[in-house]
């Protein structure tokens, strides 16, 4: 529902600001996880939290529709994992 949300707010004159906090909530919402496990788990990422936050959600967004498209959870659950795997290799311990 809040992809379509979105995409309505996007279509409509002076709703695109709706949009624009909408995005800007989960960006931060995804900086504070990558920043709040970076924490527990004593590492640093080695490239920008905004830019791998921005990263984090394309791909849940992607994932959403294509979902949304053909149901396949079991291949969904794969991305994830990929997806976790991949920000790993961003990762590297604190001195």
């Amino acid at each position: 529902m809040s992809y379509e949300l979105t995409h309505y707010a996007l279509r409509q004159a002076g709703f695109e600001a709706l949009a624009r906090q909408q995005y800007q909530s989960y960006l931060e919402a995804h900086q504070a996880l990558l920043t709040e496990a970076a924490e527990s788990e004593g590492i640093r990422w080695t490239a920008p939290v905004p830019l791998l936050a921005r990263y984090l959600n394309a791909v849940l967004d992607g994932l959403t529709l294509c979902w949304l498209v053909d149901r396949n959870s079991e291949d969904s659950r794969g991305v994830l994992r990929l997806t976790g795997e991949h920000l790993l290799t961003f990762a590297e311990k604190k001195d």
